[in-house]
């Protein structure tokens, strides 16, 4: 991953992509709405990933829209459906946990959520419950092994409020969703700090990656 670079600088497509292919899995770009501006995202320095045109949307896609494109594709070999795009897809988290629905009575594939775990803070609500049942894995960025380094590498606008919350979202996710997965990016905080959060990951009985 590549340090943060100014969005005026980075090229944009014409084309804007809903739905892209990523190996032989697809994902879902719901939203470019995002409350951190994480030091390595990729979105900084390319527009796209994958197959995708561009990730930088025009306009957020409707459900109906989503579900329009992931008909328009062959699914059989993609072993789940990822909502993970260039933004935090809980900032649409109604309209996700609707496409989620309709994905799984459809097309009968499992959905995980890549997420910063703010949703509960971007949406003013627990909305784990929510989630079970509809989300069946979940992959959120712990980043760092403190708040301190959090926000250094994060830089969420929730303040100081935000690690304690992405901490609780973990914990909670453990509990109602079977496959949780914590992750940092490899090179963004040092190798103890790297190792700190695989012991915390460790602590929490939740699986860990280094991406």
């Amino acid at each position: 991953m590549t340090a943060a670079t100014s969005l005026t600088s980075v090229p944009r497509c014409s084309l804007m992509s809903i739905l892209y292919r990523y190996g032989s899995t697809y994902y879902i770009n719901m939203t470019n709405r995002c409350p951190c501006r994480c030091v390595f995202c990729v979105r900084d320095s390319t527009p796209r990933l994958g197959d995708a045109d561009s990730l930088w949307l025009d306009h957020e896609p409707t459900v109906e829209e989503v579900m329009r494109e992931l008909r328009a594709v062959d699914l059989s070999k993609s072993r789940e459906v990822v909502f993970c795009g260039y933004g935090e897809p809980t900032e649409r988290f109604d309209d996700v946990l609707e496409c989620a629905r309709r994905i799984k009575a459809e097309f009968g594939k499992p959905v995980r959520l890549d997420t910063n775990g703010l949703g509960n803070l971007i949406n003013g609500r627990d909305i784990v419950p929510e989630m079970e049942g509809v989300i069946d894995s979940v992959s959120i960025s712990l980043n760092a092994p403190n708040s301190e380094e959090y926000m250094e590498v994060s830089r969420p606008s929730f303040g100081e409020d935000a690690y304690p919350a992405v901490l609780d979202f973990i914990r909670e996710c453990r509990e109602r969703i079977s496959g949780v997965t914590v992750s940092v990016v490899g090179g963004s905080i040092s190798q103890e700090s790297e190792d700190e959060c695989a012991r915390m990951a460790m602590d929490m009985n939740v699986r860990f990656r280094v991406r």
